[in-house]
Parts: C-alpha cells; structure tokens; sequence
C-alpha cells in the first residue's frame, strides 16, 4: 500500500531517474557485470515478443547452442525450465543480474530476454548490451503508463546502442520506419522481415490449416517451405523474426526450418486442452483489442461448433480499450462471460462494467453472463459447451498469480480448467 501511494504523489520522471536508475546500475556492478559474458538477444515491441523468445532460443538450442531466456511465459537456464513466477515481463534488475549471473556460471552462451517498454523506461537492463536486437511491432501500448505514442515507442531506442551488431524489423510495421530511418547510419547491420513487402526475410503462400500454418520462408539467397505447428498468421511474423535473428547468428536455414517444425508451441498461448466430450478448451494470454482479433482469426480454421469466451479486463491499464475488447468478443463468440483478470487496485466491478459496455447483441443470462470469480465463470463455461464447441479462457495465459489490491493468489488457468474437465461426470 506504502508502495503505490508513492507512485502517486512521486513523478515518474524522478523515480525513474532516482530510484529505477541507481537501481539498475547497482544491480549489474553487484553481480559482477555478467551480461558481458553471453550473446544477448533482446526481444521488444507490442505483440508477439513472448512466443519469439520461445522460437529464438529452440533454434539456438537445435543448433546445439546452450541458451538461457527470459519470457512472460518460463525462465529458463540451459536444461532447467520453469513458468515465469515472478509477474513480470523483465524482472527486476537484481532478480536479472542474478539470473545473469547464474546462465554464466551454467556454461550458457546466448541468453533470450523479453523487454518490455516499463523495463526500458525504469532502466532494468542497466548494463547490458546486445548482439541483436528484434522489434516485433510497435503499435501503441501501455499508455496508462507512458504519457503518449511517441514517448512509447521512442523509449525502445535505449536498446540500439553503439555496440548493437544487428537490429531486427518488422517491415510490414509503419511504426518501425522511425526507427528504420534514424538509426540505420549508426548501425552495422539491419535485417527485416515481413509478408506485405521486398523484406530481407519473406513469408509467402501462407496457408492456415487445422493444424498450424505452412507458408514458404525467402530470402535473397534461398528460399524454404515450412510447416509451423502453430495457428495464426501472426505467428509467421514470429516465426520470420526469430528466423532473422537466427540468420544473424549465422544459423543455416535448413536447420531454422527443422527446428521451426520442431516447435510444440508456448505455455498458454493458444494452448489447446482436449475434453472427454470432444469440445476444445484454449487457453490464451489475448488481453489487448489487437491481440483478442489475432486470436478469433487464428482459430477459424478449427472452429466447427460455438464459441464461448471467459474474458476479464486487466485492472490498471488503459480504460478506453475495455469496451473496445467487449464489443470484439461480442461480435465474435456465441456466448461471453465477463469476469475478472488481475483487478490490482481497482474496483472488479468497475472493470467488468467498462468491458461489458461494449456487448450490444446479447442477452444476459441467455448467452452473456457476468461471474466476476473466475473458477466459477470459467466452470460455467465449460457446462456450457457441446461437441465441437470452442471455451476460450483469455487474459492470463500460464500467469501463475492472480492479484486484488496487492494480494497475490495463486492461479493458473489451465491446471484450473483441467481440475473442472477431470470432475465432469
């Protein structure tokens, strides 16, 4: 409670740069200064940074490289891999100089690490310089936090710096062009991806199957077919991002396609848990407008029966986009029921009214439901579903905690609906 009524009466400004940033610095002289012992691979932007992490270090491990990463999704050093239990993106700068810290001591050469634009503006990557560089998109976020657009993307720079070997864009994506145009002279090598333009890496012929997407893979000196066991077009974009970075580490195509094709996929995104009566439960992190699209488009190729959606808006994040995120689910599920995600210090009501503002075209109690505990609305929407069906629980992902007012409860959307799917009778 001490802690966020001084984030409000503090500026952000001063804490950043009198208390994040000393913070930072300390954290990396305390640990010995270890990034300077691993290939750092930094992974930023507004979607898709997670599920590139995971694709950038199973490359770099099929290619016999021992690899540490941090995502939203696990932690993970060498062979030792575990959920991301800390609620963070970017940890803390002491919790990630250790972790360093520890990679280096297991004999790891490359380390994988999400960025998030709080870490880069609270300076958590005090210290550590990056071989590449990748920026998935840029599309405005977190502006509850950043004070506009501009100031959100902009704070991304902090990651291209002098010693930076290569940075990666995503050329389908205007808001990169900034970066692309102004930092191209201070850079040795730039290398992009895309599936709209004459990018350095190309998807073409994309395919969505039932059972993931084939597309084809171009570059200026060859070209490949692959078969990713993963649904959506935006995964290509991170399967082209992470095939760039590899292609940076002078990775052989041939090889990126293998283990491309050897991907299982990411805990919680798009994780799809069978039931005993042949309807489908997928658990996913989809909690932004853009995201929750992505979502309902990647599944139509194995969407047979109805849609039922589990949703609740994030507390303390951008207000305006919670009817926006009612009105996408409305449109596009047979059945919504409203609940909570993490309210923090907001009123749980409060939120799911805001969300629920955008449902216009159902009725409630027939096919919308408002059920703010989240193990019941989740149980309801399970009781609901028939064969074929899609329950998509959406929010949380593989998120460990769930949080009301600085309690912490411990949660995990798949073992809770596995627990429901086991006692159905």
């Amino acid at each position: 409670m001490i802690k966020g009524f001084l984030k409000k009466i503090i500026p952000r400004f001063f804490l950043e740069k009198f208390w994040h940033y000393p913070k930072g610095v300390l954290a990396f002289l305390i640990y010995g200064k270890p990034a300077k012992n691993l290939k750092i691979i930094g992974v930023a932007g507004t979607k898709g940074k997670t599920t590139t992490c995971h694709l950038i270090a199973h490359i770099l491990e099929k290619s016999k490289k021992k690899v540490a990463m941090i995502s939203t999704a696990s932690l993970k050093i060498g062979e030792n891999e575990e959920l991301n239990h800390i609620k963070m993106t970017t940890p803390s700068p002491f919790f990630l100089q250790k972790f360093i810290k520890e990679a280096v001591k297991k004999g790891c050469q490359y380390l994988v690490l999400e960025v998030s634009s709080h870490a880069l503006s609270q300076y958590r990557i005090s210290g550590i310089s990056f071989s590449a560089v990748v920026f998935t998109n840029l599309t405005p976020d977190h502006l509850e936090y950043h004070q506009n657009k501009k100031e959100y993307q902009e704070v991304h720079f902090k990651m291209i710096s002098r010693s930076l070997k290569c940075l990666i864009l995503n050329k389908d994506d205007l808001s990169l062009e900034k970066i692309l145009f102004s930092q191209i002279k201070n850079l040795k090598e730039i290398i992009t991806f895309g599936i709209k333009k004459d990018a350095d890496v190309l998807a073409e012929d994309i395919f969505l199957t039932e059972k993931g997407t084939l597309f084809k893979i171009k570059t200026e000196k060859e070209s490949i077919s692959v078969n990713l066991h993963l649904l959506g077009k935006f995964n290509v974009y991170n399967a082209l991002a992470a095939t760039a970075v590899s292609l940076s580490q002078k990775i052989d195509l041939l090889k990126i396609k293998e283990a491309l094709e050897d991907f299982k996929g990411v805990p919680g995104r798009i994780e799809i848990i069978e039931s005993k009566e042949n309807f489908k439960v997928i658990v996913d992190y989809a909690h932004s407008p853009e995201s929750l699209k992505n979502l309902f488009e990647a599944i139509k190729p194995i969407k047979k029966g109805k849609v039922i959606t589990i949703f609740g808006a994030c507390g303390e994040r951008d207000k305006t986009k919670r009817p926006l995120m009612g009105e996408i689910i409305d449109k596009n599920s047979d059945c919504f029921i409203a609940t909570n995600d993490d309210p923090y210090s907001e009123n749980p009501e409060k939120i799911a009214e805001e969300l629920i503002s955008g449902v216009k075209t159902k009725k409630l109690n027939e096919n919308f439901f408002k059920i703010l505990d989240r193990r019941e609305a989740i149980k309801k929407g399970i009781s609901l579903a028939k064969k074929d069906d899609l329950v998509l629980v959406l929010g949380k992902g593989a998120e460990q905690w769930q949080v009301f007012k600085g309690k912490k409860i411990p949660w995990d959307d798949r073992k809770i609906v596995k627990e429901i799917l086991n006692h159905i009778v």
